[in-house]
């Protein structure tokens, strides 16, 4: 059976911190601050939380990621490398009551301009047996994959640990993927309170990596990105997402908490904008028109929206205008 791939869920918080990577990756005194830092990430939309689940398994979820993004000048920073444990001290300054990442605004600007600094700050895996691991490397590689195409990315940094996959070197993996691979000084682990055996390692890739290194599997994700071209809003975006999901209009009505009716009118205001653009005008213009949806136009309209991920990706308000009056 195949895992599902899926964003997070509230619920789902306490089965991903038994799957945690590494003890590194948040103080001790702060196993609270973790749980209310992702249910913020959740709730405001600040970064990306995902899962691939299960259903034969007890707690369901077999590998998960938490990844924010963060100003250009604490990119910068954590590529240097100047201190190790980066997931560590984002929970901590979170804990302090910084807020170390980009909110939704901040990211829908940047998604908009020079781009955004991804950063994965926490994840894990269940370990069963071989056969199963190897399918959770599989869904860990297309979780990360849908998670991140259509993205505006100018960096990525991640700490990796290969303590939890002792016969996979993650150096030599990063290397292979086109990352930049660093290893921390041993001053550095000293002084973070880290034993040799289970240093991290320094993963970081810029835009320009992948421009130099377009063969390599990172550069899919840098060079995924066009400007969207309907413009949808936020709303728009999330009632799009529950129906590629499957979701019918009654059940999306029931999970957005809003009508049946504004449902059915939000779909209309989104044929509108879809008939401004090829090649599925023709198509839906008819529906539009008529003011119902039809199950050819939505297939349509959901096929190619899996095919441009930027669509459904937050975007500047003013540049969303922007497109409107472009058209």
């Amino acid at each position: 059976m195949d895992f599902e791939l899926r964003d997070a869920k509230v619920g789902d918080i306490d089965a991903c911190m038994k799957l945690l990577t590494s003890k590194y990756m948040a103080d001790p005194e702060h196993p609270d601050a973790i749980g209310t830092m992702w249910s913020e990430i959740l709730r405001s939309k600040s970064g990306l939380f995902f899962v691939a689940a299960d259903p034969a398994l007890a707690n369901r979820i077999v590998h998960f990621g938490v990844c924010v993004f963060v100003s250009d000048p604490c990119a910068d920073e954590y590529h240097r490398a100047a201190r190790p444990l980066i997931a560590r001290r984002i929970v901590r300054e979170w804990a302090q009551g910084a807020r170390p990442f980009l909110a939704a605004g901040e990211i829908a600007r940047a998604n908009a301009g020079g781009g955004l600094n991804l950063v994965i700050s926490h994840y894990g895996s269940i370990r069963v047996n071989e056969e199963v691991t190897e399918r959770v490397r599989v869904a860990n590689y297309e979780s990360m994959r849908r998670a991140l195409l259509g993205w505006n990315l100018r960096s990525y940094t991640t700490e990796a640990f290969g303590r939890e996959n002792p016969e996979l070197n993650p150096d030599h993996w990063g290397l292979s993927l086109g990352y930049r691979v660093r290893k921390y000084a041993r001053e550095q682990l000293v002084e973070a309170g880290i034993s040799e055996p289970e240093a991290p390692s320094l993963w970081t890739a810029t835009r320009a990596d992948a421009v130099r290194n377009p063969g390599y599997a990172m550069a899919v994700l840098f060079n995924s990105f066009t400007r969207p071209r309907f413009g949808f809003t936020g709303a728009e975006q999330e009632t799009l997402r529950l129906a590629m999901d499957g979701r019918t209009d009654d059940a999306i009505a029931r999970e957005t908490g809003i009508s049946l009716a504004s449902i059915k009118k939000r779909f209309r205001a989104i044929y509108e904008k879809a008939l401004h653009v090829e090649p599925h005008a023709e198509a839906l213009r008819a529906s539009a028109a008529e003011g119902k949806r039809g199950a050819e136009s939505r297939r349509r309209l959901l096929l190619y929206l899996r095919e441009h991920p930027e669509e459904l990706r937050p975007y500047s308000p003013f540049e969303t205008r922007k497109l409107k009056r472009d058209r």
